[in-house]
């Protein structure tokens, strides 16, 4: 059985060079998508943010404000993942790791520019964008985004986009909303030459499973150029209501196994294999295209 992991973070605070590419070899993975994590430590140091950020905390009651305010600092001072370093890897293990590049969207437009020369400079196959994480809305962000697009146009580069929620405050839906798929439609059909990957398929949340499931399968159907990633989700092909969902709007073509390797805690690519091919509900065609031949032909 031959295997792409299409989202692994190479994070060098959770886990080194040795330590990774022992976990790929070892889940028999031919080919792992290592992606950069372009985010910012201080960003919540700026006064004005700071406050807007606590007021919308206070929001709810049940929040212990300062509390989350120092785990979203320490979330963010764990996570980031340079470019630079991601390309290290890449051409470390030429043969094993393919690199995206990622772009802060809450910083100006001049650094939005130097990235993508960046990005270009260091040969990677697309760009990684978390509006969690990164503190961005979509559609607020247009010009930034447009460059972007516009970018992976002229270059044949993917977009990678998180969809969903995430750890911490990301997990109340109010703090993710950001992360919904149905904001990107004005991209996705302006640019419908380039690929945009919906990672974890609308449904991250451990709250709320599925959570935007129904708004990425929408997207699906109505554009060829939305693709999807199950890394953090594989119930979506274990579960039936999912897996006829799937079979039925938008088929197995685009549909990319990702691991998330190692940020969902107590897992390993090994045991997230294990989990689908255990439970796995799709035929051994619609397997195989999800484990391997979609990301090959996504990839060239």
């Amino acid at each position: 059985m031959r295997v792409i992991d299409f989202h692994v973070h190479p994070i060098p605070r959770i886990i080194n060079e040795k330590e990774l590419l022992r976990e790929v070899e070892y889940a028999g993975i031919d080919i792992a998508i290592l992606v950069a994590l372009d985010v910012d430590p201080y960003y919540l140091e700026d006064r004005r943010i700071l406050i807007k950020f606590l007021e919308e905390c206070i929001e709810f009651n049940n929040l212990n404000c300062l509390g989350v305010l120092e785990t979203v600092k320490n979330i963010l001072q764990t996570c980031f993942t340079s470019n630079e370093y991601v390309a290290k890897l890449v051409k470390n293990h030429p043969k094993k790791f393919i690199g995206l590049g990622s772009i802060n969207l809450s910083k100006n437009m001049s650094y939005v520019k130097e990235k993508l020369k960046e990005i270009k400079r260091l040969d990677m196959a697309g760009v990684k964008l978390i509006p969690t994480l990164q503190f961005f809305h979509p559609l607020k962000e247009k010009s930034k985004l447009e460059k972007i697009f516009e970018f992976c146009e002229e270059e044949e580069k993917i977009v990678v986009f998180h969809t969903g929620c995430d750890p911490s405050i990301w997990e109340e839906p109010a703090f993710s909303q950001n992360a919904n798929p149905a904001l990107l439609e004005y991209y996705v059909s302006r640019f419908k030459k380039v690929p945009i990957v919906l990672a974890h398929m609308g449904s991250y949340s451990w709250r709320y499973p599925g959570i935007w499931f129904d708004e990425a399968i929408e997207l699906g159907k109505k554009y060829n150029n939305v693709w999807f990633d199950i890394s953090a989700v594989p119930y979506l092909l274990t579960e039936s209501k999912y897996v006829e969902r799937i079979c039925k709007d938008i088929g197995w073509d685009r549909v990319l196994f990702g691991s998330d390797y190692p940020v969902v805690g107590g897992s390993s690519i090994t045991s997230v294999l294990n989990f689908i091919l255990d439970r796995n509900l799709l035929s051994e065609k619609d397997l195989e295209k999800v484990l391997y031949l979609n990301a090959l032909k996504l990839l060239g």
